[in-house]
């Protein structure tokens, strides 16, 4: 109370101070609680949302391996290929290999010292299409006449002793056309010219020679129409 008799004016500034500080504890408070919510409901959204979404498959594109390839000679592929050698090319060596050869009859050899020894041209006897595609790359005609060809490109000759015993089929000249057996003598005589004999000409006929350990065996006329 004041001492002029009147009463006090009422304390405004502290009642103001203390207003501002029950605003700002409320404030306060309601910054905290809206804080905690919101960082509450940030922790929870990932969670809503992945339950919430379904994620498309995801569509793969695959391809089977491809076969690696197979290695051959064939011709086909990685692997170099050696071409194959003609059939008709002449051999290097003068004696032949064992086996069975297309050849024509020259002249006969030997006899007074050691067995009697033919000297002959070898020859290649070819049918169907390798006949047809010898004579095509010689410039010729096709398809070949009678269905045969025979390639003599190289004439170079050869000798071989015959075997003891030997045998020989041969075409007489007035029986065609199956091959029948011959006398050893008759086929020597012919060879050598030392006799006539109903054997086909030697320029114009074309046998089989079978050598076996490096003599000839057996001998057998090709017949050709």
């Amino acid at each position: 109370m004041a001492t002029d008799g009147h009463h006090a004016p009422p304390d405004t500034s502290r009642n103001r101070r203390r207003t501002l500080l029950i605003v700002g504890a409320i404030v306060v408070v309601l910054l905290v609680f809206g804080g905690g919510y919101a960082l509450g409901r940030g922790n929870d959204a990932p969670e809503a949302a992945a339950s919430s979404v379904v994620p498309s498959p995801t569509v793969t594109h695959t391809r089977s391996p491809r076969p690696k390839p197979t290695e051959t000679a064939s011709p086909s592929a990685s692997v170099s290929q050696t071409p194959s050698p003609d059939p008709t090319a002449e051999p290097e060596t003068d004696t032949l290999a064992d086996g069975r050869y297309f050849a024509g009859l020259n002249d006969l050899e030997g006899g007074d010292a050691g067995p009697p020894a033919v000297r002959y041209d070898l020859a290649y006897f070819l049918t169907g299409d390798a006949a047809d595609q010898a004579a095509e790359d010689r410039g010729l005609e096709t398809p070949v006449a009678d269905g045969y060809f025979i390639v003599n490109d190289s004439h170079q000759l050869r000798t071989a002793p015959l075997a003891d015993p030997f045998a020989v089929k041969y075409i007489p000249e007035s029986n065609c056309c199956k091959p029948v057996k011959a006398h050893n003598d008759a086929f020597l005589g012919w060879l050598g010219e030392t006799q006539q004999s109903d054997f086909p000409p030697k320029d114009t006929s074309w046998w089989w020679i079978t050598i076996d350990g490096g003599q000839i065996t057996t001998i057998k006329q090709q017949f050709l129409p």
